[in-house]
């Protein structure tokens, strides 16, 4: 393993098992009800998210309890892990002009609290790293609040794409 290039990847990186943990925690019925919906033991699921194991999850399985969970952990996580993010985009059917607004004005509020977490970070001239997550995820929600609006503003005003 010492000659391995470095750019090589883990199998079934650990992220992607937290992820897929975490979108089975959010399951009513946990690992008992993510077993049923994939139609595999209990067992089968614990196996396939041991650290070092030698079975993988199949990406097929992820996105499907994702789907039921009604999460986007595994998204999310991929997207980071992509160098980018993940935005679920809301659904234009359920929202009115009013709403439109009201996103803009929601992601005006989030962009202030990232800034204010940036200048609380950077006051002693260090961003530490517990510093630096808590910038991470409101930069995040920034990011998600202005695309959610943009989308909508586009899907609603805009003529559709053919």
């Amino acid at each position: 393993m010492g000659n391995e290039p470095k750019w090589k990847a883990e199998r079934q990186p650990a992220w992607m098992i937290k992820a897929i943990r975490k979108t089975v925690a959010g399951l009513a019925g946990g690992y008992a009800e993510a077993a049923e919906i994939l139609d595999v033991t209990e067992n089968a699921i614990f196996n396939r998210l041991r650290a070092g194991g030698d079975q993988l999850f199949p990406i097929g399985w992820s996105l499907l309890l994702q789907h039921a969970a009604g999460s986007h952990h595994i998204a999310t996580a991929i997207a980071k892990t992509s160098g980018g993010v993940f935005v679920p985009l809301p659904d234009v059917e359920l929202v009115d002009y009013g709403d439109i607004n009201q996103r803009l004005l929601e992601a005006i509020e989030q962009i202030t609290r990232y800034s204010q977490q940036v200048r609380a970070a950077i006051e002693d001239g260090v961003v530490e790293q517990h510093e630096r997550e808590v910038i991470d995820e409101e930069l995040h929600r920034a990011i998600t609040k202005l695309q959610e609006h943009t989308t909508l503003v586009y899907k609603v005003f805009c003529a559709p794409e053919k």
